[in-house]
């Protein structure tokens, strides 16, 4: 394998685990995430969300976007507490 051909993958490889294949970026009023797929669905990973203006008083339509799931939160227990005293 020569020195191009490995960057290209490296390259390649790098580009898929930023956003998936079919995710085409999308920013409107600050809020960055990817156009619906034709089949009116998003890509995995995102969930559709309507984007508004900023400002409520602005005469601007809003967009039906997909923007990422947020990542899970852990779970986390918590120790009973102790009663000194």
């Amino acid at each position: 394998m020569s020195a191009t051909s490995a960057a290209f993958v490296l390259l390649a490889a790098s580009a898929a685990a930023q956003q998936p294949p079919s995710c085409k970026p999308v920013e409107h009023y600050g809020v960055k995430g990817c156009e619906i797929l034709p089949d009116q669905t998003c890509p995995p990973g995102y969930h559709k969300q309507v984007v508004d203006p900023p400002n409520p008083m602005m005469k601007t339509p809003s967009y039906l976007m997909c923007v990422p799931d947020a990542p899970p939160k852990d779970q986390k227990q918590e120790s009973p507490k102790k009663n000194s005293g």
